[in-house]
C-alpha cells in the first residue's frame, strides 16, 4: 500500500513554489539553542487558550514543539482565514508566543485541520481534487513563511480506510513541497488511537512523527464514568493502542498523547465507575473540565474528597448538585496518572509525549513537575551480581546468577541484563543475555537466572569472576567483578 501511494504521488507534479515570502514584522526565527529535553514534548496550544498573558505563562524549557490549533481547510483547498483558529494564529498574541518559544529553540508550527462528518463531503472534495490541494499547499507554505513556522501538523478527522490512499498521496506531496522550501521543517500527523493500519504504515516514510490521540476513551456520551485515558486494566486502553501502532510503525516515531482534562457527568451514585444518568435535560449536561478547573473546584470545596483510581489511573471525585438534585462525578487526568504515561513513554522507547492542551494546568505546578522527568535526566544505576550453585550436568557446567539493578537517578530505566565470566588469567570464557528489565525511579530490580558456562572438558578449574551489565539506550552500567570458584 505504501509503495503504491508513493508511486502514484510521484506522478503528480509538485506545486509550483512562489518566491519565498518574508516573515511578518516582528516575527523572529528559531534560535540555535540546545534543548535539555530527552524526548519530544509536543504541546498543542488551541486558540481558546491564547491571550495576552499566554507568552509569559508557558514553560519553554518543558516543551519541544508548540502546535497552534487550528487552521481549517475548506473543500476548495483555501485556508479558512476567517475562522477563529486562523485569526489567532496571525495575531499579536501568537507572535509573542512564537518569539518567546523561538528564543528558547522551541519549534512552533500551525495545525491544519479538516474535520468532517456524515458522508464527508469536504474531505471528499479536497482529497479528490489536485487543484484544491495545490491551492492549499501554496497558501500553507506562504503562511508558514510569514510566521517563521518550523514545520506543520495535520489533523484530518475522521480518516476512514477508503480515504487513506488519497490522504497519504496528498501528505507526500505537501511534505515534498515543504522540504523544498523549508529543509529543516518537520511534519507530524495527529492520528486517532483506532487509525486504520494502512494509514499508520503509510505515514512512516512521509512524516517525522505520528501523534497518537490516546485519550477520550470516556466522553460526553459515555454511559459509565471512568478514566478518559486508562493506561491499562480496561477493555480499551493506551497500551493496547500503542502496541498496535508499534506493530506498524517504529516506536521511536510515535508521540503518546496525554490529556490534561476530564469530564463531569450526572450520575446515579458515588461509587467509582458510576452509571451516568440518561436524562440530561432533567439532570444536567455532561461538562468537560480541565486539570486546572478540577483543582480549583476542589480547593473551593474542602468537603469534596479527591480519590485516585489506581486500576485505570485517574483522579476522581463526586459531589451533590442541588440545582438538579443529583450527584455528579468527575474523572480527570492528574499528575500521578500523567507521570505513569510519561514513564511508559520512556521505558517503551517512544519519541515522546504530546499534551492536549498547554494551559489546561495554568496556576498549578504539579503537571509541570511530572514533566521534569524529561528535562536533563540524571541516569545513575548501580548493578551487583554473584554466582552460586555450580553444577555439572551431562558435561555442561551451569550456575545460578543473582543480579540486581538499583535506579539511583531521576528517570525510569529500561535495559538488557548481560553477563560475562573470565577465568583467573582474565580470559573471557562465556557470556550471554538474560532478559530486559524496567526499573522505576528509586526502585531496585532483582532476579536470578540459570546460565551455562560451557563444556566442563574445556573449562579450566580455578577462581573466576563474573560481571553483569545493564545496557540501556543511554549507557552501559557494570557491576564490580564478583569472584567465584569453578571446581570442574
Amino acid at each position: 500500500m505504501v509503495a503504491a501511494v508513493i508511486a502514484v504521488s510521484a506522478l503528480v507534479p509538485l506545486v509550483a513554489l512562489p518566491s519565498a515570502a518574508a516573515a511578518d514584522p516582528g516575527i523572529a526565527p528559531r534560535a540555535d539553542v540546545e534543548s535539555f529535553l530527552s524526548h519530544q514534548v509536543y504541546g498543542y496550544l488551541p486558540y481558546w487558550r491564547l491571550n495576552a498573558g499566554t507568552a509569559a505563562e508557558l514553560d519553554y524549557d518543558l516543551v519541544s514543539t508548540i502546535a497552534f490549533f487550528g487552521l481549517g481547510i475548506k473543500g476548495t483547498g483555501d485556508i479558512d482565514m476567517a475562522w477563529r483558529g486562523s485569526v489567532a494564529y496571525v495575531s499579536d498574541n501568537a507572535r509573542a508566543v512564537t518569539n518567546a518559544a523561538h528564543a528558547k529553540g522551541v519549534r512552533v508550527v500551525p495545525t491544519f485541520q479538516l474535520f468532517d462528518s456524515g458522508s464527508l463531503p469536504k474531505m471528499t472534495a479536497f482529497l479528490g481534487s489536485t487543484a484544491a490541494q495545490d491551492r492549499f499547499i501554496g497558501q500553507a507554505l506562504d503562511l508558514m513563511a510569514r510566521r517563521s513556522a518550523d514545520g506543520a501538523n495535520f489533523d484530518f478527522e475522521p480518516m476512514p480506510s477508503s480515504m487513506t490512499p488519497r490522504y497519504l498521496a496528498f501528505l507526500a506531496r505537501f511534505n515534498a513541497a515543504m522540504d523544498a522550501r523549508f529543509p529543516d521543517a518537520t511534519l507530524v500527523n495527529a492520528s486517532s488511537a483506532g487509525a486504520p493500519s494502512d494509514l499508520i504504515k503509510g505515514l512512516v516514510p512521509i512524516v517525522d512523527q505520528q501523534f497518537v490521540m490516546t485519550y477520550n476513551y470516556r466522553w460526553s456520551g459515555s454511559t459509565v464514568t471512568g478514566a478518559i485515558a486508562p493506561l491499562d486494566h480496561a477493555s480499551r486502553n493506551v497500551k493496547i493502542h500503542m502496541n498496535r501502532f508499534m506493530a506498524y510503525a517504529p516506536k521511536e516515531s510515535l508521540i503518546l498523547g496525554v490529556p490534561y482534562y476530564g469530564y463531569d457527568w450526572p450520575v446515579t451514585s458515588t461509587v467509582p465507575n458510576a452509571t451516568v444518568r440518561a436524562d440530561k435535560t432533567k439532570y444536567g449536561a455532561v461538562r468537560s473540565v480541565t486539570y486546572a478547573s478540577a483543582r480549583t473546584f476542589l480547593a473551593a470545596r474542602p468537603d469534596v474528597v479527591r480519590y485516585y483510581d489506581a486500576l485505570e489511573g485517574s483522579s476522581f471525585y463526586s459531589y451533590w448538585d442541588p440545582s438538579h438534585l443529583t450527584y455528579r462525578q468527575v474523572y480527570f487526568e492528574d499528575e500521578r496518572s500523567a507521570a505513569a504515561k510519561f514513564e511508559y513513554a520512556i521505558t517503551t522507547g517512544l519519541a515522546g509525549v504530546g499534551l492536549w492542551t498547554l494551559g489546561n494546568d495554568a496556576g498549578y505546578p504539579e503537571m509541570a513537575d511530572a514533566l521534569e522527568v524529561f528535562y536533563a535526566p540524571d541516569h545513575d544505576v548501580a548493578v551487583s551480581a554473584s554466582i552460586s550453585s555450580l553444577t555439572r550436568l551431562t558435561g555442561s557446567v551451569r550456575a545460578t546468577l543473582a543480579y540486581s539493578v538499583k535506579n539511583l537517578g531521576d528517570v525510569p530505566e529500561r535495559g538488557e541484563i548481560r553477563w560475562r565470566v573470565r577465568n583467573e588469567d582474565g580470559r573471557q570464557m562465556a557470556d550471554g543475555t538474560v532478559t530486559t528489565m524496567i526499573v522505576g525511579i528509586g526502585k531496585t530490580g532483582a532476579a536470578t537466572a540459570r546460565i551455562s558456562l560451557g563444556s566442563a572438558a574445556e573449562l579450566p578449574a580455578g577462581t573466576w569472576t563474573i560481571e553483569v551489565f545493564f545496557v540501556t539506550a543511554d549507557g552501559v552500567y557494570a557491576s564490580a567483578p564478583s569472584r567465584f570458584r569453578q571446581p570442574f
